[in-house]
């Protein structure tokens, strides 16, 4: 009895007795780091082949394939990442990032990065008016933001390159996110070569097929 006394001391203590962190709508804060260099190419916990310019993350306890919105609380910029991986486990971290989702939410100089956690139910987070898209055409997401004004800016940005840059209202949690994209490209071949040119501006492209 001692002993299990002592153990949850120890956890209050040092922090690391939370809830569970496994139920919609739940958040979480803590330290994210993010991951790549050495692991690039090798298994993920669930077998996947790790590749840093995926959106994905690592965690302790979740399921694999749970998507979580990741949140900077430094800056405000969020992301969604799928877990395929375990980790991480230096100190209080509560997640550890691939490169691009840590690109997406400006970490990667700092290495590590305060944020909220919060995991995405199932038909959120794929945004909400279809009506701006058209039906199996192309389109490169470029950002995803909390604040309206930052997605209109980047389309302002991005207007000057793109005939059409569409800002799309998604809702996770019951609060509005905004996802900026630039299409449609009818050619699956043209879509990856314009990826590839933003890529190299310095943006983190999602491709998507509506």
């Amino acid at each position: 009895m001692r002993i299990i006394i002592a153990f949850f001391i120890a956890l209050i203590i040092t922090g690391c007795a939370t809830v569970p962190f496994h139920k919609y709508g739940q958040t979480i804060t803590g330290t994210a780091s993010w991951y790549g260099g050495k692991f690039i190419g090798r298994k993920t916990a669930n077998g996947e082949i790790f590749t840093s310019q995926s959106l994905t993350a690592a965690n302790k306890t979740l399921s694999f394939g749970t998507r979580v919105l990741v949140t900077n609380l430094n800056n405000n910029r969020s992301v969604i990442v799928r877990i395929n991986d375990r980790g991480p486990y230096v100190g209080d971290r509560v997640i550890d990032l691939s490169y691009a989702a840590a690109k997406a939410i400006d970490m990667i100089g700092t290495g590590t990065a305060p944020v909220r956690l919060e995991i995405v139910k199932p038909g959120e987070g794929t945004g909400v008016q279809e009506n701006k898209f058209s039906a199996g055409m192309y389109y490169l997401q470029v950002g995803f933001f909390s604040v309206k004004e930052n997605a209109d800016n980047l389309k302002k940005e991005l207007s000057g390159t793109f005939n059409n840059t569409v800002v799309d209202t998604d809702i996770i949690g019951g609060k509005t996110y905004y996802r900026v994209f630039v299409g449609p490209f009818g050619d699956e071949i043209a879509t990856y070569i314009e990826a590839y040119k933003l890529k190299n501006r310095g943006y983190v492209i999602i491709v998507n097929r509506k």
